[in-house]
């Protein structure tokens, strides 16, 4: 079997590609063996590579799928943890190439007890966040600290934590509470590790210290700390971050760039493959091995090893062998998006670059299929991982990579070079600040059309089968593409499905009402059936104290935002209809000016008086389009589509405060609700005396669940059945305080919290209504 298998290796022309396949539908078998797509997808590669009625394929795909198998069960069975919470002292091994120093924050992958862990770790004093950063070699760190499970997702499909930690062999997130002792770790494992380290300490002072430098340690060495984060963000959202993490392109001009030198001076192919091959894995190994840079790196070697072992092996078969040997060392890389992305696209590559050369039409628009093409593969991963699809990346792929792969990394490599070599800064500083230049340039014009939002598709996460049937009919255009048969037919049927695909939400007939977990803040998205309405009431948001010393502060500040936004897009809300915000305090506001730059709002409600705040305005400073505002009192109606809230507080102008909170009564799903943002007990008094009839079913806590709201008359006087209450996590707060809990159970009142519920779904139609909560 085993001489079957090798002596196709030779005149093998995709041979091993449909394996490949296979095993990846096997490892998602093995993985998720209650996913019934799985095993239909199996039994889809399985059954074409019988009727193939090859002998050596049929013995070729037994082999792989047995190893891949046998590989995957590994994985799984040593994934289990032998650490407990009760441990509270141990010694840590920390490698600086996997940690990150952000503000006062010290976070990274560790090990403990021979088990890989994740640690946190809030840095004393300056002093010592310069230690942590100047770090060159790996150290064993004595520590007390506490050990926890990792957070779980909380919104409905949002990115889940310890799902992630898990497929890396991660149980445990460890909470350094003291340091006891550091020594270096001068172990034989840990001489790679230092070697790495000091060519990066190396280039960072070696080169000249400009945004070129920055550039040249992300995209050359996967370096990205240092790259400024609106920067990253405004790459996201016009589709180009795949050259700084999952592209390979560079390996691709550093190969073929030092081959064509090597044999321009003389050097003979037989030499030059050697030669290529050392060099390829010594760059492999000094920046690591992430997904775009192994799949480079291994597909190139497997083709130069049969170069010089004098086979013929073809580039599709070469990417396969990288794909299995990137399973076989870790089979879970199947779920994350980097792998889907990276393989999905170097594959299609692979398979349509040989028909795109035989057409004949000018290179520009052979560019711009291909590359409208990569967009409706790679729109399924994002639409599934990320809720939307990029359309504009289609045109800005073609200038960008363009621009990189012609101009851009040639100098990278060639500054990388000369600073190696220790030439003079004279000349290279003119170099480092022209790329600089043309950097800060690129960036102000991706920037600019990040803040345009053009192109962008919300579908929100739809059903397996969907995304599946999707994937079908492309893969039916590629194959019409191929053969040029009916070409313009599948076309068109592949824009309907994306057309029908992006209008599925608006084909929904459930309605939802969703207490969003906004941790200590308030976010609650109401969307009506067919999303005739989407309506947000207040923002959530993280409180910051400004006091904090400038070397404590922390890059990324709108984690939560983040969420928000990701939480929205995901039920498939494209814009909002209506924000309603209800005072001013940064956990309902704070996360405006994020929201409003990533989802259009067409309309912003406002407490009266709460416009004349000064953190209202410095939320509405940082907006790129402000939608029309309203200031509201009471009484007073706001009527939408198939919304209508009735307006009870505030009953004149006031100053954003708590007791101003904007009040909303309004009639869902066949239940009144009532929205009291911060409404404090001497606001609930003054509410009751206006509105003596007032009553709902469902009530939305106020401030949180706080002793100053909720009291016993107000709650005596609505008389719900059910009690929202937005309160983040072991909070300092306290909330919701046993006081309100008690009066609450007191009337045999229903509670949801997002602390102990996660997100909380009501959910309806003219059938039926019921409520889903995130977390048992």
């Amino acid at each position: 079997m085993v001489r079957a298998v090798l002596t196709n290796i030779q005149r093998a022309k995709g041979f091993y590609l449909l394996p490949s396949l296979a095993a990846i539908s096997l490892i998602v078998l093995i993985l998720s063996p209650r996913n019934g797509y799985a095993w239909g997808l199996f039994a889809l590669f399985v059954f074409r590579i019988y009727r193939m009625q090859i002998r050596e394929l049929l013995l070729c795909t037994c082999a792989i799928l047995i190893v891949t198998g046998m590989v995957t069960l590994s994985h799984t069975l040593t994934n289990q943890s032998h650490l407990s919470s009760e441990i509270k002292t141990g010694i840590l091994e920390i490698d600086p190439t996997t940690y990150r120093v952000n503000g006062n924050g010290l976070s990274g992958e560790a090990e403990l007890l021979g088990e890989k862990i994740v640690f946190f770790h809030q840095i004393k004093n300056e002093v010592e966040k310069n230690e942590w950063l100047n770090l060159t070699t790996p150290i064993y760190m004595q520590a007390t600290f506490t050990l926890e499970e990792p957070e779980t997702a909380t919104n409905r499909f949002q990115f889940d934590y310890r799902t992630y930690l898990k497929r890396k062999k991660i149980h445990w997130k460890v909470n350094i509470q003291e340091v006891a002792a550091v020594t270096p770790n001068h172990s034989l494992g840990s001489i790679f590790s230092v070697i790495r380290l000091r060519f990066f300490d190396y280039l960072n002072r070696m080169l000249p210290n400009a945004k070129s430098k920055d550039y040249i340690m992300a995209m050359l060495f996967n370096q990205t700390d240092d790259i400024d984060t609106l920067a990253m963000a405004a790459y996201r959202k016009i589709g180009i971050l795949h050259i700084f993490s999952i592209s390979g392109m560079h390996i691709y001009f550093l190969v073929t760039t030092l081959q064509y030198g090597l044999l321009r001076m003389g050097v003979s192919r037989e030499t030059t493959y050697p030669i290529l091959l050392v060099t390829i894995l010594l760059y492999a190994f000094l920046i690591g091995s992430g997904v775009g840079i192994f799949r480079a790196v291994f597909t190139h070697s497997f083709s130069l090893v049969a170069k010089m072992s004098k086979r013929e092996i073809s580039a599709k078969d070469a990417f396969a062998f990288a794909i299995l040997l990137a399973l076989w060392q870790n089979p879970y890389l199947v779920f994350s998006i980097a792998f889907q992305l990276s393989y999905s696209l170097s594959g299609l590559l692979y398979f349509l670059s040989p028909s795109l050369e035989k057409m004949r039409i000018p290179s520009l628009a052979k560019s711009f299929l291909l590359s409208l093409i990569m967009t409706c593969i790679s729109g399924i991963f994002l639409s599934y991982h990320y809720f939307e699809i990029i359309w504009l990346g289609m045109f800005v792929n073609i200038i960008f990579s363009f621009f990189f792969s012609y101009l851009l990394f040639p100098l990278f490599w060639l500054l990388t070079l000369l600073a190696a070599l220790k030439f003079p800064v004279a000349i290279l500083s003119p170099l480092s600040m022209s790329m600089t230049i043309v950097l800060e340039k690129l960036e102000v014009v991706s920037q600019q059309l990040a803040d345009t939002n053009w192109l962008l598709m919300i579908t929100g996460r739809q059903p397996l089968l969907w995304y599946l049937g999707l994937a079908a009919c492309l893969l039916a255009f590629l194959v019409a593409f191929e053969q040029r048969k009916h070409l313009f037919l599948w076309m068109m049927l592949v824009t309907l499905s994306f057309f029908f695909f992006y209008s599925l939400p608006k084909l929904n007939p459930n309605g939802r009402v969703i207490m969003l977990d906004a941790g200590q803040g308030d976010a609650l998205l109401i969307k009506t059936p067919f999303n005739r309405d989407t309506v947000l009431i207040d923002t959530g948001g993280v409180i910051t104290f400004n006091e904090e010393e400038d070397w404590k502060l922390r890059k990324e500040t709108d984690y939560h935002a983040k969420n928000l936004v990701s939480a929205i897009k995901a039920e498939g809300v494209g814009q909002l209809d209506a924000v309603f915000l209800t005072h001013s305090d940064t956990d309902h506001i704070g996360n405006l000016d994020y929201l409003a730059n990533e989802l259009p709002i067409r309309h912003m409600y406002i407490a009266s008086g709460m416009e004349e705040t000064a953190t209202f305005l410095a939320e509405v400073s940082g907006m790129h389009h402000i939608p029309p505002i309203t200031s509201l009192m009471g009484p007073s109606q706001v009527e939408l589509n198939t919304l209508a809230f009735q307006v009870l507080n505030p009953n004149h102008k006031r100053r954003g405060e708590n007791n101003d909170s904007l009040v909303l009564y309004s009639k869902i799903g066949g239940l009144s609700w009532l929205f009291t943002g911060d409404l404090e007990e001497s606001g609930e008094q003054d509410l009751m005396r206006r509105y003596p009839n007032l009553q709902a079913d469902i009530l939305k806590v106020g401030h949180h669940g706080s002793n100053t709201s909720t009291s016993s008359p107000f709650l005596k006087r609505v008389n719900p059945r059910g009690a929202f209450i937005s309160v983040g996590r072991k909070n300092r707060y306290g909330h919701p305080t046993p006081e309100v809990v008690e009066r609450l159970e007191a009337q045999k009142i229903t509670i949801y919290r997002t602390d102990l519920n996660g997100a909380v779904h009501f959910i309806y139609n003219q059938r039926q209504k019921r409520i889903e909560i995130m977390l048992q």
